[in-house]
This record gives C-alpha cells, structure tokens and sequence, in this order.
C-alpha cells in the first residue's frame, strides 16, 4: 500500500469516527457522565470491599450497587431540594408587575441613559427605560408556570432514558473496573500496550482526586454562600447558595455569573422593597459577600485542593485555563485541568527523556 492511499484511509476514518461520534452524541455524552461518575465512585467502592463482618466480606458487586446508589440519592437529594424552590421562584417572577418593577428602578436608569448618551452608546430616540420594559415584559410573559411545567414534563422522557443509560453503564464501570482498560487494549498495539496502562492506571488516580477535589471545593462554597445569604436575612439562602455555588464549576468566569444569579433572585424575591433604602444596600451586602467567598476560594481553596489533587503549581493551574477559555471558551475552561492532567501523564510515559517534559511532570 503506498503512502498516499495510508493517509486517504486514515483521512476516511477520522471523518468516519467524527460522523458516528456526532449522530451518536447521547450516547458518548452518556458514556463520560458515568466514567466521571465511576472515577469518583471508586474510592467509595474500594471502601466497601474492604469491610468484612464476621466471616461476610461485601461482594465486589454489591459494594458497586451500593456506591451507584449512594451517587444518586444524593444527585436526587439536590433536585429533591432544588426544583420545589426554583418553581416557587419562577412564580414570584412571573407575577412581577413591570411597571411597579421600573417605578423602584426609574432614578438610576435615567441616570444610565444620561450616561449612554453622553458617550453616544445609545441614540437620542432611544430610550433605556423602554428597552428594559420591553424586554422584563418579554422575559416575564415568557416565564410562566404552565410552560415551565410543561416544558419539565416534555424532557421527563428524555431524562428517564438518560438516568437509566447512565445508571447502567455506571454500575458495570465501578463494578469491572478494567473494562475501559480492556477496550482500550484490544485497539493498542501489543509493544505499546505496557506504558498506555500505565497512563490509564495513573489518569484514573490523579482524576478520581480531582473530582472528587472539585465536589468538595463545590460543597464548601455553597455552604459559605448559603450562610452568607442567610445571615443577611435573604429568604431563598439556601437556593441562592446552591445555584451560585454550582457556577464555580466554571473557573474564574463562574463566581460573576453566580453573582448575577445572586443578585437578580434576591432582587425579585424582594421587588416591592425601597431600592436606596433596602435593595441597594442588600445588594452591596451581596456583593461584599461573594466577593469575600470567591477571594477565599480562589486564593486559598481552590489551589489548595487543585494543586494537591493533580499535582500541580496553582500558577499552571491558572494559566492552563486561561488558555483553554481562549481557545474552547466556558466548556474549555472546565476540562481544561482534567486534559492537562492526562497530557501530562503522556508526556511522562512517552517522552520522559525531554528535561522540559521531566521538569513539567516532576509531582506525578
């Protein structure tokens, strides 16, 4: 076969692969959720192994069963807790009356459309107070209980097959453990097969600390920001702390978007408040708070956690992602420590006798 038609066949079965990999998305979407689930599973898994009562030992698929179940009862536990809240708060939203909502804001935005005129944002036959009108109505009308639980009731299907594929796959990764290690083997070339074991095995450790780094990163700073709330006498606290807190998975550009979050549930949850008098202190207080948490998050959580997890300076942590948000934007920065942990782990297997590659992976 000539060197041509070698690179015709690969060039045909990358877009072969990419083709089945777009039309059968679900299924690779289902297919990372349980590995992640599994990886952060495992430490649980190996626990129950472990325990023995009298002459019974836990059978290795019973201690799966369990840790599956423990997964989700408590993904189940948080929607449980979740959903009642958010639908209560989607119906104050949606009986917000606009006009009495631009009354309490009508000074400050005229203030912005002096503002916005002066440095030529907006046109002089423009009008900031109508936009805002126009688009709160449009958001408000929008947003009604009927069509939210219509909406939930179209994607139950979808969920239930998604929840059991997931649930599926899940037990039998946490129960065999090797059957990803045994796939990836069967399309390894055999004098390759010893050292991308040796990633497998080391990415499975370094991730399962990351992620379950990561939840319990997660699990701090909604309860921070649920006290926070709490302690300023804001009613939905605990919704506030569990919404804004979850938007720390996305790094850097999280904690802002959960401030957003923060500040329009707590301003809709007390619309009929004076602004100068109650909702723009509230909102500062709001403000200093998540400003605090997310300080202490980043400077002394977060690397704590992260760096120690995947073995790594926090400053690499930083840029690394700064560079995946360039590149691949929120979903970039997401994956972008668990990618950069499994480079790493390459890079050591394979290209151990680089001294840049020896510096880089020194930790692993």
């Amino acid at each position: 076969m000539t060197k041509k038609k070698s690179w015709i066949i690969i060039a045909v079965l990358v877009l072969l692969f990419g083709f089945l990999a777009w039309y059968f998305s679900n299924i690779i979407i289902y297919i990372a959720v349980s590995t992640v689930l599994s990886i952060i599973g495992r430490p649980l898994v190996a626990l129950f192994d472990k325990i023995k009562i009298g002459r019974f030992r836990f059978p290795h698929s019973l201690s799966a069963l369990l840790t599956l179940l423990i997964i989700f009862a408590f993904i189940a536990g948080i929607l449980t807790l979740l959903l009642p809240m958010l639908l209560n708060q989607a119906s104050i939203i949606s009986n917000i009356d606009s006009e009495t909502f631009l009354n309490s804001f009508r000074e400050p935005l005229e203030k912005l459309q002096q503002l916005l005129l002066k440095y030529q944002v907006i046109t002089p036959d423009q009008d900031v107070e109508t936009i805002v009108s126009d688009k709160l109505f449009s958001f408000v009308h929008n947003l009604s209980i009927p069509d939210i639980i219509n909406t939930i009731i179209g994607l139950v299907g979808n969920i239930f097959v998604a929840f059991f594929a997931i649930a599926f796959i899940t037990f039998f990764f946490l129960k065999q453990n090797n059957m990803l290690l045994s796939g990836i083997m069967l399309v390894t070339k055999v004098e390759m097969q010893s050292e991308v074991k040796h990633v497998y095995i080391k990415s499975i450790r370094l991730l399962s600390r990351y992620f379950i780094g990561m939840l319990l990163d997660l699990a701090i700073v909604m309860s921070l920001i649920a006290l926070g709330m709490w302690g300023i006498g804001l009613k939905n606290a605990l919704m506030i702390g569990i919404l804004a807190g979850m938007m720390n998975i996305i790094p850097y550009v999280g904690p802002m978007i959960g401030a957003g979050i923060a500040i329009m549930l707590a301003v809709t949850g007390n619309i009929d408040a004076d602004l100068n008098t109650v909702l723009a202190p509230m909102i500062l207080k709001i403000c200093g708070i998540l400003v605090v948490i997310n300080l202490t998050d980043a400077m002394l959580i977060q690397p704590t956690i992260y760096s120690k997890s995947v073995k790594t300076h926090p400053l690499e942590i930083f840029l690394v992602i700064m560079i995946a948000g360039s590149a691949a934007g929120i979903t970039g920065m997401i994956l972008a420590i668990p990618a950069y942990t499994f480079i790493r782990i390459i890079l050591k297997e394979f290209f151990s006798s680089s001294r840049f590659v020896k510096k880089l992976t020194a930790k692993i």
